[in-house]
């Protein structure tokens, strides 16, 4: 049932349910206000072209956001109920009933010391990656795929719009650097250290569906796997992907 993934936001299930729909309303109102909202719901808006192809017109990619500590009846619902929501408030903003949040000023930037300067200023990393912590982690390498830390915030620390920020090489990423991945896991699956995740595969229990009226595109449910022994995308060597092949 998944649990292990490259990306720490794919933890748990691996499961993302999302929808293409139409929101005029939200598109007025603006990304900001719509992933503020969002956020509120515990869904995740895109563009229509993937993760980092950007948002064109008034169709949008709605999924759940959290993939740990909830199961994938749980997920799929929160998704369904999440559209729902936001396709009525969409309504209400075009009538003039519902005004949206506005964006805050932005912050100063942050300046990080001697350690690599993280561009993602906003970023989960840039909150946890702190100068004590990289100097207790900056040396560990993984023994599966002989990852380090510098290679796991790489994003954080050539862009300047990662949310996260962090990718695991291989599983013992989560282990060896621990310090960082555990509470940063914690915060964006809104869990706490001690929770358990579970499984529920019984589509019986999801109530409802979207409703007719709503200008859905298309909707999917994906689900991310990894194979033990072998380091994730982001930390495979050439050696474990012809390993990989040969199964």
């Amino acid at each position: 049932n998944g649990y292990i993934h490259s990306c720490p936001t794919n933890l748990g299930t691996g499961m993302r349910a999302s929808c293409h729909v139409d929101l005029p309303g939200w598109t007025k109102a603006g990304l900001y206000a719509l992933s503020v909202r969002c956020e509120e719901l515990h869904l995740q808006p895109r563009g229509t072209r993937g993760e980092s192809g950007g948002q064109t017109g008034i169709t949008y990619d709605i999924s759940n956001k959290h993939r740990l500590g909830y199961s994938e009846v749980q997920l799929v619902q929160k998704m369904i109920d999440g559209v729902n929501t936001l396709w009525k408030e969409d309504k209400e903003i075009l009538a003039g009933k519902l005004i949206p949040a506005t964006p805050p000023k932005a912050m100063a930037a942050q300046t990080n010391g001697p350690f690599p300067e993280i561009k993602s200023k906003h970023s989960l990393v840039a909150k946890y990656v702190t100068k004590d912590i990289w100097e207790k982690l900056k040396g560990k390498q993984t023994r599966t795929s002989g990852f380090t830390l510098i290679q796991a915030i790489a994003c954080a620390v050539e862009f300047d719009n990662q949310h996260c920020g962090i990718y695991a090489g291989d599983w013992d990423s989560y282990k060896d650097f621990a310090p960082v991945f555990d509470p940063l896991i914690q915060e964006y699956h809104g869990i706490s250290a001690n929770s358990k995740h579970t499984s529920d595969m019984d589509s019986s229990k999801i109530q409802g569906n979207i409703k007719a009226e709503v200008p859905v595109h298309s909707c999917r449910i994906r689900v991310g796997r990894s194979i033990d022994g072998f380091g994730l995308s982001p930390g495979i060597t050439k050696e474990q992907r012809l390993g990989v092949e040969k199964l």
